[in-house]
């Protein structure tokens, strides 16, 4: 039985890990409401519907599975949560920088370049990057994937049409040429970088290979870019050299501008963004990451789609509208036992009070044992961990023991079930 890294349920000690907890402990409290719900945001007339009621006829436990699947991760599925601002705090430590900037729109590059020049909108000068730094007569724009399956195949090629417009903006546009070269930029470098292999160690174009078809879609925009060089007849270099942290160089100059499109991997993608000026390599980064990656949205969102789907199947089964977070908002004695695990967070306590809960659901929601298996049994074991109901009963605890979701849970139950509220 784990304790899990939960940091709704700690005191942070500085600032970006305030900020993340304020998120995540939103994001946690929007999730745990829907386990107390049947809700659906599918009706009749989605496309989407008439997959699950094909998947009802087959068998309702995968229905069940499939419907709180895609009605939670529709709403909370693409939002990072903090993931990117911490990240992106991680990464202003590996070197040193005039100007370094996340979430970059290429519309404030005069601005911040202090040019008093005025770029048109256009799809073109409107581009979105992961990362702007300045250093010097250098400036990078960066595109960034954690791991090698990141985004796979679309991403690579989002990543390279990026660039590939880029390309066709400094070609054809003199006025944000101008912008560029009136700075003082001599150097202008695209990188497209990746950070770890599948198993988190520093990816290599050989790992990237190795993971399946993602390096096809590089190899597709390098094609592009190359394609527009040709028709606007640029004159470029391709370096392909075998290199354990490169796939592949793209240099071309426009009007003296010399544009370096880079794919990158591990540690040359830190190199790479900060021109020269690395103070920490990526082994710094990975150790900083892993100390502050935290398990509450991973394992909310496999709490909340089992116990969606668990109060679906009682439902279904027993016309009782019930799970285990339902269960054990109703019990006074096991909640009385959970904020005593707020003081003391040890494995031992978790155990007495998940056995606690076991015994008490054997006499009193005794069909709620009969559903099964979980879905985050199922989910969890197919990471290679052992876990059981009694593990997960566990993590439900843990995530009650914080008062900010318990109390919101405890109002919607009040709300929704018509239970009497505990103090």
């Amino acid at each position: 039985m784990k304790i899990r890294n939960l940091l709704i349920c700690t005191e942070p000690g500085d600032e970006i890990k305030n900020s993340l907890k304020r998120m995540y402990l939103k994001r946690v409290q929007e999730m745990f409401i829907r386990t107390t719900s049947i809700e659906s945001i599918f009706n009749i007339f989605d496309e989407i519907f008439h997959g699950l009621s094909k998947a009802s006829s087959v068998n309702d436990n995968l229905y069940s599975f499939y419907e709180s699947f895609l009605t939670i991760t529709s709403y909370y599925q693409h939002s990072q949560a903090g993931r990117g601002s911490l990240v992106a705090k991680l990464l202003e430590d590996l070197g040193t920088s005039e100007k370094m900037e996340f979430e970059f729109n290429l519309m404030k590059l005069p601005q911040l370049l202090g040019q008093k020049i005025q770029l048109q909108k256009s799809e073109l000068t409107q581009l979105n990057f992961d990362i702007f730094n300045k250093n010097n007569d250098n400036i990078a724009f960066c595109e960034l994937k954690m791991k090698v399956y990141s985004g796979c195949t679309a991403g690579r090629i989002e990543i390279m049409e990026k660039f590939n417009k880029f390309t066709k903006l400094i070609i054809n546009n003199q006025i944000f040429r101008n912008c560029i070269k009136n700075a003082g930029i001599k150097n202008v470098y695209l990188i497209g970088g990746i950070l770890f292999d599948i198993q988190g160690n520093p990816a290599t174009p050989q790992k990237d290979k190795d993971w399946g078809i993602c390096y096809s879609g590089l190899l597709k925009g390098k094609r592009d870019i190359i394609k527009t060089l040709i028709n606007d007849n640029i004159e470029y270099c391709l370096n392909e050299e075998k290199n354990e942290e490169r796939a592949f160089i793209i240099r071309y100059s426009v009007d003296k501008i010399n544009v370096n499109i880079i794919a990158v991997y591990g540690n040359e993608v830190i190199k790479s963004l900060f021109i020269g000026n690395q103070k920490n390599d990526i082994g710094y980064f990975k150790k900083q990451l892993e100390e502050m990656l935290y398990d509450d949205l991973w394992l909310g969102q496999i709490i909340t789609i089992s116990e969606r789907s668990v109060l679906d199947q009682n439902f279904k089964k027993n016309k009782n509208l019930n799970n285990y977070v339902i269960s054990i908002l109703k019990n006074e004695t096991i909640l009385s036992e959970i904020q005593t695990f707020q003081s003391s967070r040890d494995s031992n306590k978790l155990k007495i009070i998940s056995d606690i809960v076991i015994e008490t659901i054997r006499n009193n929601d005794k069909k709620l044992l009969e559903i099964n298996p979980i879905p985050a049994e199922i989910i969890i074991k197919s990471s290679g961990e052992d876990y059981s109901t009694i593990d997960y009963i566990g993590d439900i605890i843990q995530f009650l023991s914080c008062d900010d979701v318990i109390r919101i849970l405890l109002k919607e139950i009040k709300e929704k079930h018509s239970y009497k509220a505990i103090n």
